[in-house]
């Protein structure tokens, strides 16, 4: 049986070629003895053996799920370079399946697992690195990445709670602009006639909505399409990485909504940086790792200012004070941390303490909403129905 196969050389250059053998433990073997490191190996009769097929895409749930699944086999005993080989074999034609395969490559190069995996194709939060390095150091890579995984589904979590947060109120503003869309096409052009009437005495606002009304039903199909058009555009800027940046910095400075955004986001950042410390990261090279995973640029420059002030010989408690970052609770969180030794419990405290009360601010802010946008919704369409009996009593009104 004929197999193909790409590998590595003495001279890092990267070769491929045809194999006839029995099995694709004979060709690495043969591969081996020719002095090279093979990286893929796969039937050559396979359908489009080149690198066009179509490939999966990795979410961040599904890279969690790997990162977890590699950690349990190392626990159970497997090898690192069997785990990797296993992973890279479970997940064919995915993002991760590829990736791993990469890594597994690396591996049989010689490479440690930390630098295989920071250059394979696949994006990883930068903090699995520098754990993964650690973990490599102490010898405890299983507990490194299980704490990898927890904190990658902690993030996973506060994104969905976010876009959840998100998806009610959106629920809503497109019900009410339906809503007043169906009245201007359905109710309101049955009473346009009124506008014939010469000898009626309209109220302006009753000319306009049923100005708009039959504006609607005459061009019924370029609105369709614009309002099309203009859903396609808002879908496209969400999808776009800075534009949503932008959205959250805005909703940062919204009332009891912002706020909620603020302690998400230190949340994270206490979570992030336990789970650092916790695998033995020097504390600067972890707080510089947290502050470039934070979203919100208020918070990025308080944490930027923060470990200047560390490096500068100030403890982290009083440079958190100085810029206002924590309540009163947080830091004496921080400050019990610093002088027992236990920062990276009391970090740990500190997120599900934030995390709690975002929580409760979310559920506030979902309590005022719910009237607040009922009340808007109720008020346009309530305005429609007073401007058409507005007309329709006017008619009464005929001057003679």
């Amino acid at each position: 049986m004929e197999f193909r196969y790409q590998a590595v050389n003495a001279q890092g250059q990267t070769v491929a070629g045809i194999i006839d053998a029995g099995s694709e433990r004979e060709v690495a073997r043969r591969l081996r003895q020719q002095e090279l490191t093979p990286i893929e190996i796969g039937p050559a009769g396979r359908p489009a053996d080149a690198p066009h097929r179509r490939v999966r895409g990795a979410s961040h749930q599904d890279k969690a799920i790997v990162i977890r699944e590699l950690a349990i086999l190392l626990q159970a005993g497997v090898s690192l370079a069997e785990a990797v080989e296993s992973i890279g074999q479970t997940h064919t034609d995915s993002a991760i399946g590829e990736t791993f395969k990469h890594v597994h490559g690396k591996l049989r190069g010689g490479e440690n697992f930390s630098a295989a995996l920071q250059s394979a194709p696949l994006t990883w939060p930068d903090y699995l690195f520098q754990l993964v390095a650690a973990g490599e150091h102490t010898g405890k890579l299983s507990q490194a990445l299980q704490s990898a995984a927890t904190q990658m589904e902690y993030e996973q979590r506060i994104s969905s709670e976010m876009r959840n947060a998100l998806i009610y109120p959106a629920i809503l503003v497109f019900s009410g602009i339906a809503a007043t869309l169906l009245i201007f096409i359905v109710v309101v052009p049955k009473f346009a006639s009124i506008l014939k009437n010469s000898r009626s005495q309209i109220p302006a606002i009753s000319v306009w909505v049923l100005s708009a009304g039959m504006f609607v039903k005459e061009n019924l199909l370029w609105v369709g399409l614009g309002a099309a058009a203009a859903v396609l555009t808002a879908v496209s800027l969400v999808a776009n990485a800075q534009v949503r940046s932008k959205m959250m910095q805005t909703l940062s400075r919204v009332p009891i909504l912002g706020r909620w955004l603020v302690e998400t986001e230190i949340g994270r950042w206490a979570a992030m940086l336990s789970t650092l410390l916790e695998n033995r990261v020097p504390i600067l090279r972890a707080m510089e790792l947290t502050q470039n995973g934070m979203r919100l640029t208020a918070v990025k420059h308080k944490l930027q200012q923060t470990l200047r002030e560390v490096r500068g010989g100030k403890k982290m408690a009083l440079a958190l004070a100085e810029v206002q970052m924590l309540n009163v609770t947080g830091l004496n969180l921080i400050r019990v941390g610093e002088r027992s030794g236990e920062l990276a419990n009391m970090l740990r405290t500190l997120a599900t303490l934030y995390e709690t009360a975002g929580r409760e601010r979310l559920k506030r802010f979902m309590i005022l909403l719910e009237p607040i946008a009922i009340l808007l919704i109720g008020g346009v369409i309530g305005t429609i129905m007073i401007a058409v009996m507005l007309a329709i009593t006017s008619l009464n009104n005929v001057s003679f």
